[in-house]
């Protein structure tokens, strides 16, 4: 991998760029070899899908709830309904 590259790749997921930069000896094993960035890459993303994204399931989550009070919010309706008849 060229130095270009490693740009490239640096300004394409920043979030990667951050975890480099955490550590100086990640930062001096990139600059003394830029193809370890590539293997780096490959950890970083691999330990990356390890992680939950707790922002996600919460959305989705209250997403959810707020299907299911709708929905019991109906059947209430529903039951009452049929109770006057």
């Amino acid at each position: 991998m060229k130095k270009k590259e490693v740009k490239q790749l640096l300004k394409k997921h920043p979030e990667f760029e951050a975890w480099v930069l955490e550590d100086s000896m990640r930062i001096r094993a990139v600059k003394s070899n830029p193809g370890m960035a590539e293997e780096l890459f490959k950890r970083w993303n691999e330990r990356k899908k390890g992680l939950l994204d707790f922002e996600g399931i919460s959305q989705k989550t209250k997403r959810a709830s707020e299907m299911l009070t709708g929905v019991q919010s109906i059947m209430e309706m529903m039951s009452d309904y049929s109770k006057k008849q």
